[in-house]
């Protein structure tokens, strides 16, 4: 009897940890530790505390679909509302209310046209109570614009993101690379410091982010999304991107291995690390004035 009793015990188990793995994201990043801290504004959110890298989304998946709606065609340099629904592969709504706060937002969008040129990092407000989301978007080139939506839901604690498109009428082009490390934009130098002539696939990158006013006058960086500065990256193929996050934030010196250095550095510093060869365009985005300003580079990777 108390054999089968422990037989029917583990079978129980191992059916419900069955359908737990399944319900995980599967993908190297989609394990990522979270913590809970207090943001600038007394709020209780969930950080990342490692570092995720690019995410190639050709090599995993995730429970989490994105769909896109819009009323009408969207045409070069018009404002459009856009329609963003969250769901599970089954079909269930995932509401706002369900959302985890990281980095200060519920959620985070960010839309890439086919030529690397035009980045938006966008969040959604929340329609109803339900599923549905909403984001104004104004695009300047034209070509199916890449939308990847990253949500942490509060029930996983765990990273999820869906990739969708959005087309904009006319003729798209392909991204033209040069390596670059410098980038002048409104009047703001932006620069990566010691970055190599060709990077590694596999290895960590500690990228050095120098912001400067190009009329020698002392620039101010105001706070977004919780940090000094923030880092996107898109590979030439299409296959993903990287959202990183400040190495000296309240989330990730712990695990960047750089300590109280990190901490003690005067500038932006973030984490980089890929997969795969090829081309990379980052963009860096801070905010001056209450206007948010993007600088750019384009790194080779063997």
């Amino acid at each position: 009897m108390n054999t089968c009793l422990s037989v029917g015990v583990l079978s129980v188990f191992f059916v419900a940890a069955y359908f737990v793995l399944r319900a995980l994201p599967t993908a190297q990043c989609g394990f990522l530790h979270y913590e809970e801290i207090v943001n600038a504004e007394g709020e209780i959110e969930l950080c990342a505390t490692n570092h995720a890298g690019f995410i190639d989304l050709t090599r995993f998946t995730y429970p989490l679909v994105a769909q896109i709606g819009i009323e009408s065609p969207i045409s070069l340099g018009s404002e459009t509302q856009v329609r963003l629904s969250l769901e599970t592969p089954g079909g269930m709504e995932i509401a706002p209310h369900e959302l985890a706060v990281t980095h200060t937002e519920k959620m985070h969008v960010m839309v890439i046209d086919p030529s690397l040129e035009d980045y938006h990092h966008l969040h959604p407000e929340a329609v109803g109570i339900g599923g549905d989301y909403q984001f104004n978007f104004k695009p300047t080139r034209s070509g199916n614009y890449r939308v990847f939506t990253e949500i942490v839901p509060l029930r996983s604690r765990r990273q999820a993101i869906a990739l969708s498109q959005l087309e904009v009428t006319g003729e798209s082009e392909m991204p033209e690379f040069a390596r670059s490390t410098e980038s002048i934009v409104h009047g703001v130098r932006f620069e990566l410091l010691d970055a190599p002539e060709v990077l590694q696939t596999g290895r960590d990158y500690r990228l050095e982010l120098q912001v400067t006013a190009t009329a020698g006058d002392e620039i101010v960086l105001e706070t977004v999304m919780g940090a000094k500065g923030h880092m996107v990256a898109f590979d030439g193929e299409g296959k993903g991107f990287a959202h990183m996050h400040p190495i000296d934030s309240v989330a990730s010196v712990r695990t960047a291995g750089l300590g109280s250095a990190a901490a003690k550095s005067t500038g932006l510093a973030f984490l980089f690390n890929v997969p795969n060869p090829g081309w990379y365009r980052l963009f860096a985005q801070i905010q001056v004035k209450g206007e948010p300003v993007f600088g750019r580079f384009d790194l080779k990777v063997e």
